[in-house]
Order: structure tokens, then C-alpha cells, then sequence
């Protein structure tokens, strides 16, 4: 058994959050991903998938609308025999695609770009109802870590088991003492635990950063990715953000890191010209505004195409306006003598430099 969880949708009625079975995320990822295709509209999702024991076994980006894989499926077909891990983790990989071949419809597996108006199989779907297994996570921070321990799992039966009411009188001392600036008897006691949620994670991996313990925070997950994704998104490094990822990235060096810290120093160039970074929503708008800061008309226009943001695709429209002006103000300026047309030349100019003010301060 195999479940996927999306985190950042950027679609109302799309179970973010939720850990779904395979089957039923893989039917209502498709469902989405070709109603994007039919307006022509592009944007990420970021998923996670684990396995019956709720451990991680891959993680990744799925681009809704983009014509390169029709499912989630045939991405992860294609993708995952390419991933290079230990000899020892093998079979895992292996146990992985297995899984996955198994869990999938026969209609999914053949699924072409041009089948666009196809209706996705349900005959294979999971049953299950949504409010037996749904389960909250929130965003990092030790109060809605607090919140997950209390109320991790919302259960459509009036009476909770009693182990479930165990456990939480059992932690709720420890976050509750983690809220007062007293982290480490939680630190201590997680350490000790097998597993762990999301929200556990993002708690350690924060501790241990702030404690410049990078290894111990790479640990958590095994992934330096993981890691860096908190310290640039976290309200923690909020003051000292730059700093503490480039400590990270002296020690766990990631084309992820790299990109997002040249995005922090403003070196936009270097930003632009990296490859093989994983893009997710954050990363892409960052590229956007990072070719509006330089004025790349045309790549900004490409890169806004996959961002669910009508702020920043607002800017780029505006941007394509003034960049428009700013030509015709320079044609304008080629047919004027320099000896007869002083005063004209003067006033063109003045415009100019209003235009290219505005395209400036559009961030």
C-alpha cells in the first residue's frame, strides 16, 4: 500500500494535506492536471509518498498542466530508475516501482498527452472515507506543533481510543514547555522515537540548525534538501536567513541551496544560470522576479507562465509594457539630429529614465 500527500495545490478544492491512497491521488492529480492542460494554465504541486509504515519513500515536484508526463504515474516511471542511490537501497527502488506498477490502472500506464479529454479510470479507486483519514499538518512552528499533538487526527468516531488520549497527555507537557523557550526535553524525547511526522521533523531539523548541528539536522531525513528548504522558508532564520544558509551549504552543498542563496544575495544572473535545480512554486516565482530584476523580458514571460501568482504575473505585464515604450522611446531617438533636435532629444531622454526607473522599482 502506497500514499501520497500534496502540500502546496494552489487549487481550493484540492485535498492538500491530505494523505491519500496512491490510487485516489493518482486519479485526482490527472483530473487536475488536464483540466490546467484545457485553459492552458501551468503551475507545481509538491508531493510526498510513503509507504504502509508511514515512512518517506520519495519525494518530488509535479508540474500540473505541463504536456511532458500525463500522469503522475508515467512521471515517476520515468524518473525514478534514474534516481542514483547506495547499492544497499536498491531494492528498495525496486520494491518502489513495483509497488507502483501494481497500484496503477491499466488506462494510466498507456495515457498519451492527446488523451487530454479522456475521464481518468475510477473503477480501481479507493473507497475509503475522507473523514476516517484525513489527517492535519500544519506549517512549522512549535505552536501548531502543539496543535499536532493534540489534535493530530480527526476521527469521525465520537470516542477516541484510549491510547489516543494516552499519548497526548503524555506530550502536551513537552510542547507546551517547548513553547516557553524549554525545547530541549522534547528534542530528547523525539531523538528517541522510530518515527516521525512532518511537524516533528521541521521542530528537530530546527533545533539542530540553530545549534549549527548540521549533520545531526541532515540526519532527520537524510536529505540536506529537506533541511534547506526549512531554513529558507522557516520564521526562524527570518533574521539571519543568509547567514545560516550559507553556513548549511559550506557543509551540505545542494544545486537547491545554491540557487536559493544566490536568490538571498540578489546575484539574479547566477540564479538564472543554474541547472538541474528542482523547481517547486517558491523556487519559480523567485526565478521570475529574478528575471524581472534584470530585465530579461522574454524569460520572464516563460518562467510566469508555470506561477500561480496574479501579482507577479501582473509585474511582467507591466514589465512587457514599459520595455515596449522604452523601445519606441529609442526609435524615436535614432531619427532626431543631435545638433538640431536638442530640446526633443532632452525630453526623450527625461522619459527614458522615468521608463527605466519604473521597470526598476517594479520589485
Amino acid at each position: 500500500m502506497l500514499f501520497v500527500r500534496f502540500t502546496d495545490v494552489p487549487k481550493d478544492a484540492f485535498p492538500n494535506y491530505e494523505r491519500l491512497p496512491y490510487e485516489e491521488a493518482l486519479l485526482l492529480s490527472t483530473q487536475v492536471h488536464q483540466e490546467a492542460q484545457q485553459v492552458n494554465e501551468r503551475f507545481a504541486g509538491e508531493f510526498r509518498i510513503f509507504d504502509d509504515v508511514d515512512q518517506l519513500v520519495y519525494k518530488g515536484t509535479f508540474q500540473f498542466g505541463d504536456p511532458t508526463y500525463p500522469n503522475l504515474y508515467l512521471q515517476l516511471k520515468d524518473r525514478i530508475p534514474r534516481i542514483r542511490i547506495r547499492k544497499e537501497d536498491a531494492t528498495k527502488k525496486i520494491l518502489l516501482l513495483e509497488n507502483l506498477e501494481r497500484l496503477t490502472p491499466e488506462s494510466y500506464k498507456t495515457m498519451t498527452t492527446s488523451a487530454i479529454q479522456q475521464q481518468p479510470d475510477t473503477t480501481h479507486v479507493s473507497r475509503l472515507r475522507r473523514g476516517q483519514r484525513r489527517i492535519i499538518y500544519g506549517v512549522s512552528g512549535v505552536s501548531l506543533l502543539l496543535l499536532g499533538a493534540l489534535s493530530v487526527v480527526q476521527l469521525v468516531q465520537p470516542d477516541p481510543p484510549s491510547g489516543v488520549q494516552a499519548a497526548t497527555s503524555e506530550w502536551q507537557p513537552l510542547y507546551e514547555a517547548a513553547l516557553t523557550g524549554e525545547p530541549y526535553p522534547l528534542v530528547e524525547r523525539l531523538e528517541k522515537r522510530k518515527s516521525l511526522n512532518d511537524e516533528q521533523q521541521q521542530f528537530l531539523i530546527t533545533q539542530y540548525v540553530e545549534k549549527q548541528d548540521y549533520d545531526q539536522a541532515v540526519a532527520v531525513t537524510n536529505d540536506p534538501i529537506d533541511v534547506e528548504t526549512i531554513i529558507v522558508q522557516s520564521k526562524s532564520f527570518a533574521k539571519n536567513r543568509q547567514e545560516t544558509l550559507q553556513a548549511f551549504q559550506a557543509v551540505h552543498p545542494t544545486d537547491e541551496g545554491t540557487f536559493d542563496l544566490a536568490i538571498l544575495q540578489k546575484d539574479y544572473k547566477r540564479a538564472v544560470s543554474l541547472q538541474d535545480v528542482e523547481m517547486t512554486t517558491a523556487r519559480q516565482e523567485a526565478k521570475t522576479r529574478a528575471y524581472i530584476a534584470l530585465k530579461d523580458v522574454t524569460k520572464a514571460q516563460e518562467s510566469v507562465k508555470t506561477v500561480p501568482n496574479e501579482e507577479l504575473k501582473e509585474q511582467v505585464a507591466t514589465l512587457v509594457q514599459l520595455d515596449d515604450e522604452i523601445q519606441a522611446l529609442e526609435n524615436q531617438k535614432r531619427l532626431l539630429s543631435e545638433k538640431k533636435d536638442k530640446e526633443e532629444l532632452e525630453k526623450l531622454n527625461e522619459l527614458l529614465e522615468a521608463k527605466q526607473r519604473q521597470a526598476s522599482s517594479l520589485l
